[in-house]
């Protein structure tokens, strides 16, 4: 994986062909959305007034980086959309969906927070993560080795070895 991604931003409005190339640097994406992460769901925080209706938004901003987490929930299902913008322009995106109708919704939120939270180097990315908690087993798995430029994959979370939870997530750079 190369360690910058080279980012083309239009620049001097008097002259359509002026640009800037400016390196970012994809370790510094990954560490700031893990952070992210951990500051937004994982960590209870970051709820912002969403701008669409009907939805939950959170976000977190730290000097040039900003992470907004955009997601419906109804009827035991949510789906929703997690972006990381660098500088103001769109660079990471990521969709997921995922059902927890055999829980409440209470209860696979505190379940699910502790996971994230103590997997937060790990979860959601590129590597295979198993975790238990008394009655309780969460498994996050890629769909393949990827990197920050394309991840995909699961997440189930298990009571007693029976399926309660499930979420799906695939996305990349973007920018």
């Amino acid at each position: 994986m190369s360690k910058y991604e080279e980012v083309v931003i239009q620049y001097l409005p008097f002259s359509r062909d002026a640009k800037i190339h400016i390196r970012m640097d994809k370790n510094k994406l990954i560490r700031f959305l893990k952070k992210a992460r951990t500051k937004t769901y994982a960590g209870g925080g970051g709820k912002v007034k969403p701008l669409l209706e009907g939805s939950d938004q959170l976000e977190y901003k730290e000097r040039d980086w900003f992470y907004r987490d955009v997601y419906f929930t109804g009827n035991g299902i949510f789906t929703g959309l997690e972006t990381v913008y660098w500088r103001g322009k769109p660079v990471w995106s990521m969709c997921y969906y995922g059902n927890f109708k055999r829980m409440k919704e209470e209860e696979i939120d505190k379940i699910l927070r502790k996971a994230l939270l103590e997997n937060w180097q790990k979860t959601r990315l590129w590597d295979y993560v198993e975790w238990k908690d008394r009655d309780y087993r969460y498994v996050c798995a890629p769909d393949f080795q990827g990197s920050i430029n394309e991840v995909a994959g699961s997440e189930k979370i298990f009571r007693d070895d029976k399926e309660v939870y499930f979420f799906y997530y695939a996305g990349g750079l973007i920018g």
